[in-house]
């Protein structure tokens, strides 16, 4: 990453790849995880969240894209980090794919994703309820809701 490249075009460069593909960061060559190291480094959280989300809602259309984008944005590091509203951001999620449909495909690793985004930001707690699931969260699903009518 070159010490120029600004948020938006550095966003567009660690999320315009398919997290799923061999050539994507193969061992002793984790060129994307370093730069997003780097970017966590130089911006604060809240501007590299705000183009994180940018990127998610204005490129990935497809359940398929949106799948690939949680695992980067897990890859990268973002669910440990503080999400000031996390039901928005995870009601658009599950709104764009549905958890039934591509369950086998990314369920679990949605909920695992939704359960490190909700503690971090102190929504949740599984020390409390172990049995918490993210696809019943009324929080998540009001939010799931209200995009549902934004299209409709």
């Amino acid at each position: 990453m070159s010490e120029n490249m600004d948020l938006i075009d550095t966003t567009k460069y660690l999320f315009d790849c398919d997290f799923f593909s061999d050539s994507f960061d193969p061992e002793d060559h984790e060129d994307h995880l370093e730069c997003a190291e780097k970017l966590l480094s130089t911006y604060p959280w809240n501007d590299i969240f705000y183009a994180w989300n940018r990127y998610l809602r204005n490129n990935c259309q497809t359940p398929e894209s949106v799948i690939n984008y949680c695992n980067l944005f897990s890859y990268y590091g973002g669910q440990d980090q503080f999400i000031q509203d996390p039901y928005d951001f995870l009601g658009y999620i599950f709104y764009m794919v549905d958890i039934d449909k591509y369950w086998d495909d990314a369920g679990e690793f949605l909920d695992g994703l939704s359960i490190s985004i909700l503690e971090k930001a102190g929504k949740i707690s599984t020390v409390k309820d172990p049995y918490y699931q993210s696809w019943h969260d009324p929080e998540i699903l009001k939010a799931v809701e209200k995009y549902k009518k934004q299209v409709n």
